[in-house]
């Protein structure tokens, strides 16, 4: 969704954006066995990266990366190697944490290869610190993904009677929280409280699926949507109190739901992962690991009392950040593009909500027209 909205804004900028889609129809290599099977994976990537090479020939402006968290890095390191042989400078955007909490050697390369002949486009201002401590990098510049969501046409009131009505949306899986989930509604159960949680989005795998079975099992107040877009998934945010967001994912960064959920006034419940505490714009927000079903619990209790201000704190930290990033996005395509391109830009990514993506971007070659 992120790339997405980039290319939509650069377009409307009048500049063309040659697209090289560097992506394989897989989950990794971790997920292919035999020895043919991965042999193909890896010839795929190498020739969609090798074609990113051979674009870079015709000398584009500047070379965007959506970046990679784990082994694929390895292979954007050919597309940016060749970037500083034909110096075209490089964007860089990072889309995981996963090398921010442990040292990573592909992304130590990868801040080699770049030096000073590009910048680094990071999703707060922890995780331009976070790459500065572990790698050196001094041209970073923050960025907010709050630039691609629409922003909510007026804020969205909590309840303030009835059952607090709680969701969860993401990628539907242990890691991103589904277990947190679980003992989240145990703990509301033993207190008593009065609450409805929705949950939303494709299911991961069998043991998430065995935690949603037993989560509805017997429940009325417990109600799973399935994948959601467009009308329905903001009809989804308009009808909660708040978020619940007990990620563990390594890779998380600056999910796309929380901001989502905070362009609707929905504050978001969530871990200290990534660049969460700064995105939740609360204290109050944030639960530590293993405490988090009981920090739901504390909120639920006094929602009457807490749940209007939260609101407005989530709805007004969301335009401050959107605000932010479109001074940060002008600014930045500017030392690359022509004035008289970007002075026709609406400096707005408005694109449709859309649920976090998992895979890293695919590299893109802007281009004058």
């Amino acid at each position: 969704m992120v790339t997405v909205g980039m290319i939509e804004w650069l377009r409307r900028a009048g500049i063309r954006v040659s697209i090289v889609d560097a992506s394989v129809d897989s989950h990794g290599i971790a997920t292919i066995s035999g020895f043919g099977p991965i042999a193909r994976y890896l010839l795929a990537r190498l020739w969609k990266h090798a074609v990113c090479c051979a674009a870079l020939l015709r000398r584009p402006d500047v070379l965007y990366v959506g970046g990679a968290g784990d082994r694929g890095l390895y292979f954007q390191l050919i597309c940016l190697a060749a970037a500083r042989i034909v110096q075209v400078p490089v964007v860089f955007h990072h889309h995981s944490s996963a090398y921010l909490v442990r040292h990573s050697r592909p992304m130590a390369l990868v801040c080699r290869v770049i030096s000073d002949r590009g910048v680094h486009l990071v999703l707060s201002e922890q995780m331009r610190e976070q790459l500065a401590a572990s790698y050196e990098v001094t041209n970073a510049e923050s960025l907010s993904n709050s630039l691609f969501v629409r922003s909510g046409t007026r804020p969205h009131p909590p309840a303030t009677s009835g059952p607090v009505r709680l969701g969860h949306i993401s990628n539907l899986s242990i890691d991103k929280g589904m277990r947190d989930i679980a003992d989240t509604v145990a703990a509301l159960e033993t207190a008593g409280r009065d609450f409805e949680l929705h949950i939303a989005g494709p299911v991961a795998d069998r043991p998430t699926q065995d935690l949603l079975d037993d989560l509805q099992r017997g429940r009325r107040n417990v109600v799973v949507h399935g994948p959601l877009d467009g009308s329905a998934l903001v009809g989804f945010y308009d009808n909660l109190d708040l978020l619940l967001f007990p990620s563990r994912y390594r890779h998380e960064a600056a999910p796309m739901v929380v901001l989502e959920a905070a362009s609707r006034s929905v504050p978001t419940l969530a871990h200290p992962v990534g660049s969460l505490p700064e995105l939740v714009c609360s204290a109050d927000l944030i639960a530590p690991i293993g405490e988090f079903a009981g920090r739901a619990d504390e909120l639920v209790g006094n929602w009457a009392d807490a749940g209007t201000e939260l609101s407005e704190q989530s709805y007004a930290g969301f335009l401050r950040q959107r605000a932010e990033a479109e001074d940060g996005l002008q600014g930045l395509w500017a030392r690359y593009l022509p004035a008289r391109r970007l002075d026709r830009a609406q400096n707005r990514a408005d694109v449709s909500p859309g649920s976090e993506p998992d895979r890293p971007a695919a590299p893109l070659a802007p281009r004058h027209r």
